[in-house]
């Protein structure tokens, strides 16, 4: 692909990731207002779920096109092994969306650990190509600004994991608001978990801004 083309799309990937991660947030709070009717809740929630798939998506492709980026500036010594991290994002990207598809069901929810699992190795890797870019003699150029790219998207990754964790009594929780019977503490419990995952949604927001940022200006 072209180098302007890649790194318009690039651009274009942190934009929508950023903005659907905050229509997310926005609607989450809704379903967690028990002031809102019942109607709208359920409304939020099956939106909800169906936009919070943009910012997922975005991490995805975030990834491929990034590494192809840096391949092609030089960065990174993998010119002949592009096709496999294309690969890779097509098969991550199907495992997400299948995930998503049949999440109720026991094969989705195996495919869900999968992408977790998935996730993992992904954090682990730039972690391990971020501190290798900032040692003399590494194979990843010396660049301090990749370096830290590679790092803040790790952090994205982790955060995002992290919200997961957080957010499994989420399901339980809401399905009792679905059926009407939930209680007064169980509607506040919903209102603190959406409240406990802002410092994570937090920090992904401030990350990938300052992935913009480094990438665009190079920093340092």
């Amino acid at each position: 692909m072209d180098y302007a083309l890649l790194l318009l799309l690039h651009l274009l990937i942190a934009g929508y990731w950023l903005g659907g991660d905050l229509g997310v947030f926005y609607i989450a709070g809704k379903i967690a207002d028990p002031a809102q009717p019942l109607a709208v809740r359920l409304f939020s929630a099956r939106s909800m779920l169906l936009l919070d798939m943009i910012p997922r998506s975005c991490l995805i492709l975030a990834f491929g096109s990034g590494v192809t980026l840096a391949t092609q500036m030089g960065l990174l010594p993998i010119n002949g092994w592009l096709w496999l991290v294309w690969l890779l994002t097509a098969l991550w990207m199907g495992l997400a969306w299948f995930a998503f598809l049949k999440e109720h069901s026991p094969l989705g929810h195996r495919i869900a650990q999968v992408d977790f699992g998935l996730r993992l190795l992904v954090l682990a890797a730039c972690v391990a190509a971020g501190i290798d870019a900032f040692n003399d003699g590494g194979l990843i150029a010396q660049v301090r600004w990749l370096a830290v790219k590679l790092l803040l998207f790790a952090t994205i990754i982790a955060m995002g994991l992290l919200v997961r964790i957080q957010l499994k009594p989420f399901g339980p929780l809401f399905g009792k608001v679905a059926s009407n019977t939930a209680s007064d503490a169980e509607q506040q419990a919903l209102k603190q978990l959406v409240d406990r995952v802002k410092i994570p949604v937090l920090l992904i927001w401030t990350c990938i801004v300052l992935i913009a940022a480094f990438g665009k200006l190079k920093l340092i």
